[in-house]
């Protein structure tokens, strides 16, 4: 899982998995007046698995080619 964190210093006061609640996280404590800034998680996301359809034996959606689908 992801764990970017929300700082203070060198203090940790929040960890997410998503980048957009840490924002969101760091942006209230900043209108309270507490210097928070977001260090994004620098791993790489992990590969996805394709999930198989029991029924048919077949993944249930194709997997993408590098290409944006349409």
């Amino acid at each position: 899982m992801r764990k970017h964190s929300v700082m203070v210093g060198d203090r940790v006061l929040y960890h997410a998995a998503q980048l957009s609640h840490a924002q969101r996280f760091a942006q209230a404590r900043q209108a309270e007046g507490i210097a928070a800034y977001v260090v994004p998680d620098q791993t790489p996301a992990p590969a996805r698995k394709v999930r198989m359809n029991p029924l048919t034996g077949k993944p249930y959606k194709k997997p993408q080619t590098g290409q944006k689908a349409r």
